[in-house]
């Protein structure tokens, strides 16, 4: 071992130095904590045997220091002292001893000190490229868990067709949703809905999402029967998933005048009809078993067909509402679900949705979930958000409705959250934006990163040049973000006129002092770091503009 000998008598440092010659250490010597400190960043001993009285910096004050440079690595410290009240001890372990060694120095004692520390040198070290391992096997986990997202959303983008007939609620349990709602303009102008709840919860519940919302667009697009869609969703679930999983759903059709609905049930609590006044009309109980769960011979089409009079509206729930549990471990119940159609704040809302959940919220009061929790409401009145032309294939979105969203980012949010997926997911949602969400997001991250790390964090783009730049850079970021003390981004986004067709202006504010966003504009050689904002202007047709010297940043993306 190195062996790193700190006293300001030289007597005991050639005793040391000699005691440890016989076991073949390595010895390094200073004569106070100073010069301790410089030994120990330059030569990074493997241990260190420290006075406590010194001159220009005692030990005490050394040893938090060389603690503070060790950082992971473990670095036993053994402190040399004559010393044996009971408070100074005290003050030894407390500023970062690992030992003591009393003087005078007895080898054997000290032998059996270096030895017992070593092994535990050895442990630490062997967890510590544990930890590394399981860094690694997590951030390539949380990158697999990425892209799946990604794919995901992708796949399931069509699924909240923005309609006036339509609230919803979805709160998964885990980052994937083991509830799937599916919903679809027929060719007629009627509106085709699901909602689906797979065996079990997270990404292997999630995965049966895929061939199901496959089936169900392309089926929708045909118009085709309920009893047939639903049909071929178990044929392929069938054939994709194993025996013990499958999916109890609702699959449901209203007509474009909102006063006939078709429903096939299988597996998922009772749906619930209410008059136009908000009581409950009837219950739809499941006449079925769940998709994937019978053979295509077994399989039963039929169909619930009700008249329905406008104003009406259907609900749909998983078994997560009705299951979930309190702090007393009393169970909502299905009695509890139906009783709050009586309720008059859930009566008289104009999102009965948003009503319920309030008061489920109310009862469980809790921010743990024990399943995937989804409720949707349909209203039977003329369909609403969608435009249906000669070509039955072809079905537009209405215009663009006007409408701003604003974010106040704390430095909290920043260092704990993927803010850039987060308003995206909110903006999404909006009508007309679908299409566009890749691109959104690329000028989206683009300009919050500058905001974040040029604008609030004054990291410097120089980073990137040197050797391991990005490393370096990411590093540094991680730093400043966790010592970050005052910090604010603000981001708006609202729907503005660009010429003859609508656009979506991202308002970009942070808290920094700004920067010379006129010489990245100006720059065009390879060594220029404003590049993502070369990109941002293409993107929105040279509509990027700064202001207040940097410090805002304002772009906007035509539709």
């Amino acid at each position: 071992m190195r062996v790193l000998l700190v006293d300001d008598m030289a007597v005991n440092r050639k005793l040391l130095r000699w005691m440890l010659k016989e076991d073949e250490h390595e010895t390094i010597e200073a004569s106070n904590g100073e010069e301790a400190v410089a030994l120990f960043e330059s030569e990074q001993p493997d241990l260190v045997l420290l006075d406590v009285i010194m001159p220009v910096m005692d030990g005490y004050e050394t040893a938090r220091i060389i603690k503070q440079m060790a950082g992971d690595r473990y670095v036993p410290v053994i402190f040399l002292t004559a010393i044996s009240d009971d408070d100074a001890l005290a003050k030894c372990l407390a500023s970062g001893g690992d030992d003591f060694l009393t003087k005078p120095f007895n080898e054997l004692i000290l032998q059996a000190k270096i030895k017992a520390h070593s092994r535990i040198q050895e442990l630490s070290d062997q967890l510590n490229q544990k930890n590394k391992k399981l860094m690694y096997y997590q951030e390539q986990t949380q990158r697999e868990h990425e892209i799946v997202e990604h794919v995901f959303e992708n796949a399931l983008s069509e699924c909240f067709l923005d309609s006036g007939n339509i609230h919803y609620y979805m709160s998964p349990m885990s980052a994937f949703n083991g509830d799937v709602m599916l919903t679809a303009a027929s060719p007629s102008g009627g509106l085709y809905v699901m909602l689906g709840d797979f065996t079990g919860h997270g990404l292997s519940a999630a995965v049966g999402a895929l061939p199901v919302s496959r089936v169900f667009f392309a089926m929708t697009k045909l118009e085709a029967s309920i009893g047939d869609i639903a049909a071929e969703m178990n044929k392929h679930l069938l054939n994709l998933l194993p025996d013990y999983m499958f999916c109890a759903a609702t699959v449901a059709e209203i007509n474009a005048s909102g006063d006939e609905l078709v429903m096939w049930c299988g597996g998922l609590p009772d749906a619930v009809i209410t008059t136009p006044d908000g009581n409950i009309e009837r219950l739809v109980t499941s006449m079925h078993m769940p998709l994937g769960a019978q053979e295509d011979d077994e399989f039963e089409q039929d169909v619930y067909t009700f008249k329905m009079a406008q104003g009406a509206q259907l609900f749909l729930h998983s078994d997560g509402i009705i299951e979930s549990t309190n702090k007393q471990g009393e169970m909502f119940g299905e009695d509890r679900f139906h009783a709050l159609f009586k309720e008059e704040s859930v009566r008289t809302s104009s999102n009965k949705v948003e009503s319920i959940i309030k008061h489920f919220g109310k009862f469980v009061d809790s921010d743990e979930q024990d399943d995937d929790i989804s409720l949707v409401s349909i209203e039977c009145k003329p369909v609403e958000g969608i435009t249906v032309k000669d070509n039955k294939d072809d079905i537009t979105l209405i215009n663009m409705p006007s409408w701003k969203i604003r974010f106040d980012i704390s430095q909290e949010q920043m260092r704990e959250r993927d803010l850039p997926s987060e308003m995206l997911q909110i903006l999404g949602s909006s009508t007309g934006l679908a299409t566009h969400k890749d691109y959104l997001y690329t000028i989206i991250t683009e300009l919050y990163l500058n905001a974040l790390e040029h604008g609030v964090l004054r990291l410097p783009s120089h980073l990137k040049s040197e050797d391991d730049g990005f490393l370096a850079f990411q590093a540094e970021k991680k730093s400043r973000l966790e010592t970050l003390a005052d910090g604010k981004i603000i981001v708006v986004f609202s729907v503005v006129s660009n010429g003859d067709r609508p656009g979506v202006k991202i308002w970009i504010q942070d808290s920094g002092v700004g920067f010379d966003h006129q010489s990245i504009e100006a720059a065009n050689d390879d060594k220029c770091f404003g590049r993502g904002f070369s990109l941002i202007k293409s993107l929105c047709d040279d509509q990027l503009y700064f202001k207040e010297g940097g410090r805002v940043v304002e772009a906007i993306y035509p539709l």
